[in-house]
């Protein structure tokens, strides 16, 4: 029986995809490095801060990735908010959710961006918990931001269930013991469910 939700952000619900490859440009080209293309950022889309700075930077010195991270976590170099969309009626959806049962996020962002969009913010008294970048010593797909997230919740992993949009979100999901949906226009199959409609969640979650 499913007790909590717990979103990802990127991808689900946010669509943020505009945002951040406007934001990863012109942190590169501020950092002194080539600028991604959009062809090639979709490899980098889901990585964390530092991970995606990594892989576009191609460095070795901590120190450097550090350099940037710090540009890019304070803001230093702007993020696009007004790029930032969320899923027709998901205010509505979580509402909706958090009436029967618990919710919480997973995300790869840092602490400081996590709510930063303004819809998102006017949503986050109905998440009970939030596990940001910088809560856990591994990050997804390691499976440790999920169980911490369930401990925190009180509910045990194999009572809830995670909403991604990726290969990765699914490993991490499989790994914490928790049923998985994919929310997005591909399908998976070792995903537990898949839809490309957010309205459809709360059937989806009822079903599992």
């Amino acid at each position: 029986m499913i007790k909590a939700v717990i979103f990802d952000v990127d991808g689900v619900l946010l669509d943020s995809f505009e945002a951040n490859l406007k934001f990863y440009q012109n942190l590169m080209k501020k950092a002194g490095y080539q600028q991604p293309t959009r062809k090639k950022f979709p490899k980098i889309f889901h990585l964390s801060l530092h991970d995606a700075i990594k892989a576009l930077t191609k460095s070795k010195s901590d120190k450097e990735i550090k350099r940037i991270w710090e540009m890019g976590r304070s803001r230093e170099v702007e993020y696009p908010l007004n790029l930032l969309t969320m899923p027709e009626s998901s205010a509505d959806i979580i509402k909706k959710l958090s009436k029967k049962y618990v919710l919480g996020i997973v995300t790869s962002r840092v602490r400081s961006s996590t709510y930063e969009a303004p819809a998102l913010s006017k949503l986050k008294k109905y998440f009970q918990v939030t596990v940001s970048y910088e809560d856990t010593t591994n990050h997804k797909p390691h499976p440790e931001p999920l169980l911490l997230a369930c401990q925190k919740l009180k509910v045990s992993p194999a009572n809830a269930v995670y909403i991604g949009d990726v290969e990765s979100d699914i490993v991490a999901g499989k790994a914490a013991g928790m049923k998985v949906i994919i929310y997005s226009r591909d399908k998976f199959d070792s995903a537990d469910m898949c839809t490309s409609a957010f309205t459809e969640l709360p059937s989806l979650v009822q079903s599992l």
